[in-house]
This record gives structure tokens, sequence and C-alpha cells, in this order.
């Protein structure tokens, strides 16, 4: 080929390529390059942004100096650092002086650097950030002496990891009670819209529309639990004071809904309705939408002392939920939704009602055939959604692009022999698996939601790298000779102390991520190594109520629980609840992952509590433990029901050392937990230099002259 025709050929080539790339690039929508705050549409074409937010923590009161005249004038309810709660002065923590905590709202990938200044006076904290694996960052998780040390007071400790998990995620305190005193926040992290799954099913995604839900009560919660001890059988105090007082919504709500039935079933809209809310004591929260739109809502329940689980509904509406703990799903149409502490759930609503005022209804679940808990019968609270005109736009709707065509309003549905039969079709999503969700006819365990994802190959298989039993019980124990709050069982002179596999939980002198060689030998224990400290009847059989117990007599281990897992290893969790405390569920979170609930399910009425673990293993041997290897709901916090089982499937490809623990504030920081060491410590990234540390320190011997 001549030199002239080899040069035309390459020329018309280059030509070609150059056209293509000016093409897609000119049809490409470019960016909105006005948004200076991190709290914008994501696109697929962005860099990921250097995301700066100061967090301070401190002792506030509601209804401070900043809320004017407040409530009386309503107007005033809504200034800036007005905590109004539910309309009762009292001492609570903020940060920011806000209730709920700032809503942080990222983009994928986005880094976010969080400066978190204590101002608490007397008390070390950490921030974890719910949902966030940390995969680069482990010791951001912001657990106290397992993965950094507590913030002392009057100090900053800056966080700082990419937001690599789109969802609906928590930000709250990780140190004893703080959480429940007011120390959370909602944490967004979004996709693109060419990337978002779920994308079809709304219209609207805004800004406001991010919803906290959180149990309150009067007090601060430590002073709560101590006093509760007085009435064990009612749990309220010997003022009659119940462990909880309320729920709000986005931190408002009216006081003591409880205590007007007849108030919550009246239509907002009425005369009635307007005459009843305006004479409340504090404003509720309101939630505006669009007619003919569908509209993404972003719920998450921080929990609070009691740790009730909340069921969640709109009068007239039905409720798509997409997503559970940022993790998409198969949109299950329902009714209503149950959600317990620490778990997420986002759902779509069609404003296809006519124009007018609806409540949003959240209270404690009350299982069919069960009696509502003495500590949760007072939470109930509502709150206001409120169809604004056709031509109403949220302020920044987060479903890019956003010069959205808007359809106008739909009409009104009739009661048409269709519309009655899609109601009586829609069900109740609840979060458990037990005889009350397997027998009602309405509705829908959470084994039967299924994930958008089909399950890794590597752990769709009958048999994994690992399986670990984690049986867990309450032993009791007397107090004489031991440091347990007598509160842990109210009104007696017994204790019953929260073990996993046998072994009671404590935090060690320093944080594990980075202090691993500062931790003492002797304080660590799995199942096969015991400390030689500990009672060689520890692995024995859980004492029954009311069974005799010697002076001094413990059968308690406390040690560092820590489970070596190799990286890169399938592992399946079994946990097993052998009681020993009430008759309710309990609710685990596990840090740095999401897991695949593969099963989940309760005992035969006639398997002892001691007897359970066997059984399970029994079922499993006969292959009688049905599994869901397709497409199994993946969460990071699961409810495991009383005298009941959970089995979950995750890859173990995030080394570090992560903390699996039960969410009440009671059980958790006294014990009902176990460290998951995934890796090898020269596995994990590197700590920064000059990273905080802390630990236990006796001076050298000498002699006072």
């Amino acid at each position: 080929m001549s030199t002239g025709k080899t040069f035309f050929l390459r020329s018309a080539l280059f030509v070609g390529l150059v056209s293509v790339v000016t093409t897609i690039i000119y049809f490409t929508p470019e960016p909105d390059r006005t948004f200076l705050s991190c709290e914008r549409p994501c696109h697929e074409l962005d860099w990921p942004m250097i995301c700066r937010i100061k967090l301070t923590l401190e002792v506030y009161q509601t209804l401070s100096w900043s809320c004017g005249e407040c409530p009386s004038n309503q107007t005033d309810c809504f200034n800036a650092n007005c905590v109004t709660a539910d309309g009762v002065p009292q001492g609570l923590l903020t940060a920011n002086r806000q209730l709920p905590g700032p809503s942080i709202q990222v983009c994928e990938n986005d880094i976010l650097v969080v400066d978190v200044w204590n101002r608490v006076p007397g008390a070390g904290v950490g921030v974890h950030w719910r949902g966030m694996t940390q995969k680069e960052t482990p010791f951001m998780d912001g657990v106290p002496m397992v993965t950094q040390c507590p913030i002392p007071a009057h100090t900053t400790f800056q966080y700082k990891f990419r937001a690599s998990k789109a969802g609906t995620h928590l930000w709250h305190a990780h140190a004893g009670a703080e959480s429940a005193d007011g120390l959370f926040g909602a944490l967004v992290v979004r996709q693109p819209s060419s990337r978002d799954p779920q994308r079809g099913h709304y219209d609207v995604d805004d800004v406001d529309h991010v919803i906290v839900i959180a149990e309150w009560a009067r007090g601060f919660t430590l002073q709560r639990l101590a006093d509760a001890h007085h009435k064990p059988s009612t749990g309220a105090s010997a003022e009659g004071k119940n462990l909880v007082d309320t729920l709000l919504i986005n931190g408002r709500g009216k006081l003591h809904p409880s205590d007007a039935e007849s108030e919550m079933d009246v239509d907002p809209d009425s005369e009635e309705g307007e005459e009843k809310s305006s004479a409340s004591e504090s404003p509720m929260a309101t939630f505006n939408v669009r007619p003919g739109l569908r509209h993404r809502f972003r719920m998450a329940n921080a929990g609070g002392v009691a740790g009730c689980p909340v069921r969640v509904s709109i009068d007239n509406h039905l409720l798509r939920v997409i997503a559970l703990d940022g993790n998409p799903i198969q949109a299950a149409q329902v009714k209503s939704f149950v959600l317990s502490p620490g778990e997420r759930a986002d759902f779509v609503v069609t404003a296809d009602q006519p124009i007018g005022d609806y409540w949003m209804r959240a209270s404690a679940d009350k299982a069919e055939g069960k009696d509502l808990h003495p500590n949760c019968r007072s939470l109930k609270q509502k709150a206001i959604v409120h169809y604004k005109s056709s031509d109403y736009k949220p302020k920044l709707n987060f479903a890019f692009p956003e010069k959205l065509s808007y359809p106008a309003p739909h009409n009104h549905p009739s009661d048409s022999e269709s519309s009655k039969e899609g109601d009586a079709t829609a069900k109740v999503l609840l979060n458990s698996v037990d005889d009350i969700c397997i027998e009602a006819h309405d509705s829908l365990c959470v084994t039967e939601v299924h994930s958008l994802h089909k399950l890794d190959p590597d752990l769709a298989v009958p048999k994994v790298d690992r399986t670990i039993y984690l049986p867990f019980d309450f032993q009791l124990v007397g107090t004489d000779n031991v440091s347990y709050p007598p509160f842990l069982v109210p009104g007696t002179k017994d204790v019953r102390v929260p073990r996993v596999a046998n072994l009671t939980f404590m935090y060690p002198p320093s944080p594990l991520v980075t202090q691993a060689s500062d931790v003492p030998y002797d304080l660590r224990c799995s199942q096969d190594l015991l400390p030689k400290r500990c009672p060689t009847t520890v692995a024995g059989e859980r004492r029954e109520e009311g069974s005799a117990i010697e002076k001094g007599d413990t059968d308690v281990c406390e040690c560092v629980h820590q489970i070596d897992i190799g990286l890169g290893d399938t592992v399946e969790l079994m946990l097993v609840d052998e009681g020993g405390a009430s008759d309710w569920g309990h609710v685990f979170h596990l840090h740095g992952y999401s897991f695949h609930v593969v099963a989940l399910g309760s005992f035969e009425s006639d398997v002892t509590s001691s007897n359970r673990i066997e059984v399970l293993k029994d079922m499993e041997r006969k292959g009688k433990l049905s599994r869901n290897l397709v497409d199994p709901v993946v969460k990071d916090t699961v409810f495991i029901p009383s005298g009941g089982y959970a089995v979950l499937r995750f890859k173990a490809d995030n080394p570090g050392y992560w903390l699996l623990h039960d969410q009440h504030i009671s059980h958790s920081a006294w014990g009902l937990n176990v460290i998951l060491h995934v890796g090898s410590d020269n596995q994990l990234p590197p700590t920064p230099p000059d990273f905080p540390k802390c630990g236990s320190w006796v001076g050298p011997e000498f002699f006072l002259i």
C-alpha cells in the first residue's frame, strides 16, 4: 500500500474517532455546576466531592430561649436552634442543637470529613456510621475501645471515610446511652439516576422526605433505666413513669398522643382535626407532596431506651417498599411496615388521593394475639402528609434530571372493584418470622421479601467455608461479689447477665483495631479458649428463673470475646435465642458488613430453651433447615424472634475487628456482643500517623517519704 493511501486511512480513522467522541460529549447532559454543596443531584460524570461537616455534641434543652414564644406562637417553634420534641422542657444531648442531628446527604463515593467536637462534660463518645462498611478505613467505624479511643470531652476527632455504600443509613453515638438521649441523625448516600435500580418507581426524591423516628423519654436514659427497677411487672418507676413516654418523628410530636386515642382517628382536614391539632403543645412534622407524583420517602428507626419495633402507615395510601437497610429489594406493596431499632426502609407514596392532609402514623407494633410490651404502650405519634397545589415543586429533587416533566394530578380513584381488590391484596411487612407472622393472612414475613440481586455464587452453595454457632442467653447470678447493675433485673436481688456462647463481652482497655498489641492476652477469649480466671462451670446449662443461687456464685466469664475468621472465607452465622430475658425478640447489628438473611424462624413450642442450639444442629444434619440461596434479603440489622434463630451469610472480604451486638442499650452495654476478627492484623489498612491512643496505666513503684 502506498504512503499516500496509508496516510489517508489513518487520517480518516482519526477524524472518525474524534467525531464519535465529540458526538458523545455533546449529547451527554452536562452536570449542573451551580451546586456548591454536597447535598446535590448525583451525576455519573461528576467527580466525588469532599464533604466537610462539623458536629458539635453538647448538653442542651428543649424549648430553650431560641424557641421564643413556642408553642403558643407556632412560628417560633421553627426558629434556628429550637428543639421542641414533644413540647415538654427537659435536658437532652444534641448535635448542632438539632433533634435529630443534621441530616447528612451526599453522593456515592463522596469523601466525608466530619469534625466531631465533644462538648458533653465528662463523657467520652464515638460516632458510628451505620451502613458504611469502612472497607478502606476500619479505624473510622466509631466504636470506642474497638476501632478507636473514645473522644474525650472538650476535644475534636476527625472522621474521614468514603461514602461507598448507597442507600438510607444512620449515624449515631456509640458509647453508653448517648444515642437514646438525642445523638443521632440520617445519613443518605444517593446514586446517579442511571445507576439507581429503583429509579423507575418514583418521580421525586425530596431532601425533606428523609424521616428519623425515635423513642422519647423524660430525663436521661441511664437514670430511666435505674428508676425502672421499682416496678418490673409494668416497666414503670415508683412514680408511675413509663420507661419511655412517646415517639418523635423528625424530632417533633404532640404531647401524650396515646392519651387521646380518638384524636389519632380524626381527619386532619376536618374542623375537629384542625382544632385538636392547633391545641397540641408542640407542632408535628409535615411532609409536602404534589398531587399525581410518586414520592420516595427514606425512613430510619433510631430506637431508644425501650427498643420497641414501630409500625408505620399513611391513611388511605399504600406504600411501595423498595429498599431495606439501604439494599434494594423486589418492590413490595403494603399497607404498613414494621421497623426495629436501627433498621431503615425506603418506600414510595403515590399522591393519588383528593387534595388535603393525611395522617402518617407511627406506633409500637402490636402483633395479633400478643399484648403490647408495657414499656411500649405509650409509643404512638403522627405526622401530616400535606398535598400541595399542582404547581408545587420541591426545593431540591434528587431524582435526576432536575427538569422533570410533572404530570397533571391524578383524579381521585373511585371505589371500584379493582381498587378494593388492590387494597385487599396489600399486606403488612413484618421484619420477623414467628407464629404470628406465619399464621396471619395479611402479613409479609421478611423471608418472603426478595433481594433485587441474586446471591453471590460463592455463597449460594450448600456448605460454606466457616459455620459459626452463636447461642445467646441471660444467666441468672447473685449480686454478691458481682459488679453488675441491679436494674438489669428490675426489682429483684438477682441479675441476668447476657452471654453469647456462654461468654459475656467486656470492652478491652485499648482499641483492638489500632492497639491490638496493647490488649493483654489473658483478657481475650473464644469458645475454644477460656481465660484461666474464668469459672469452669461457665459452659454449663443456663440457670433458670427461680433456681437456687449460692452466695458468690457467678458462672460468668467476662472477656474480650473474639472469633477469628480468615480473610476471603465464606461465613454462615447461626444466631439462636436460648432465652432467659423476656418473651420479646432481639435485634442484632453487624458492623463492617451487610449479610444475606438465608433463614429465619422459630422453634416448635415443645423445644426447651437450653436445647435450641442442638435442635438447630439436628435440623441441619437432617436437611430440614430450609434456606433461600437464590435471592435472600440483604440487611445489616436483623430481628430474631423470641426463642427463634437467624441464619446469615456473608463473604469475609473486609479485614478488621467488627462488632456484632444486640441493639438494646442495656444488653449491649453489659455484654451481649462478640467481635468478628477478619484477617490478620497485618492485613488491615495502616493506621494514620499520630492516631489517638489510650489504655490502662499503672505508675512505677515508689515510696512516699
